[in-house]
């Protein structure tokens, strides 16, 4: 009798399930045959205006008309974007965000690297505090920048990042701060992140038992070699050339 009553029961729930799919399947099949009625109402709208009528209640034309059916397909689908657009892949995203980023950014040579500050660094895509303090810090240890691709020397910075700020920023009047080659303390010259305490040491040496008239005299020294002064250059001065004796 159990048994008897279990099939009964499982029957009703099979029927319930069978009357329930059937109901979902009706009103999804509603729905999309007023979808269809609605597309075919205003594709025979556009086509009747299309030949000269006035919509669905306009009037047909006396001279014969030429027309694309095709043409008339295409811009009734149009209307349905939703239902009918393909949806985009991603790499199509993937340039969507690519353009919208770069919209963002600077005009090319537009901020002077000289005197922008950090907080205006930190407004600029792809730099965060970390790295626009780091720019302004190295700045102020150099005396300026006389070339935008030192960003390349930052601690931290990425290549991909460098190239890409580079042409964002110009150098405006360049350094703006000397160190004189020829009187300048050991622990000024010592302080330079290009000289440090190396090249302090063969600058005071040299110039203690040669003149210094000039920069590029400094290549008779051994330890020191042209691409350190290429380096050093921009932040090197002669100051009193006349001045300066052998001791």
């Amino acid at each position: 009798m159990s048994r008897i009553t279990s099939t009964e029961s499982n029957q009703e729930k099979s029927s319930g399930l069978s009357e329930l799919n059937l109901y979902v399947f009706e009103s999804r099949m509603r729905r999309e045959w007023k979808v269809l009625m609605g597309f075919i109402a205003f594709s025979w709208g556009l086509f009747l205006t299309k030949v000269g009528g006035e919509g669905l209640f306009g009037l047909w034309p006396k001279d014969q008309v030429v027309f694309d059916d095709i043409g008339l397909l295409l811009e009734g689908l149009s209307a349905f974007p939703v239902c009918f657009e393909r949806p985009s892949d991603g790499r199509s995203r993937k340039k969507q965000s690519a353009s919208r980023r770069q919209s963002n950014y600077p005009r090319a040579a537009s901020m002077d690297l000289n005197l922008v500050d950090s907080a205006q660094l930190e407004r600029l895509p792809r730099l965060g505090p970390v790295l626009s303090a780091r720019i302004c810090k190295f700045r102020e240890a150099l005396g300026g920048y006389h070339s935008a691709h030192q960003l390349n020397e930052i601690w931290g910075m990425k290549p991909e990042v460098a190239n890409e700020i580079i042409p964002w920023f110009h150098v405006g009047d360049g350094v703006f701060r000397f160190l004189c080659a020829d009187s300048s303390s050991w622990a000024d010259l010592r302080a330079h992140p290009y000289i440090q305490s190396s090249g302090a040491r063969a600058i005071e040496r040299f110039r203690r038992y040669h003149v210094l008239d000039s920069v590029n005299a400094l290549l008779d020294a051994i330890p020191i070699t042209d691409s350190l002064i290429r380096r050093w250059s921009p932040y090197l001065r002669v100051c009193e050339p006349s001045a300066s004796s052998p001791r």
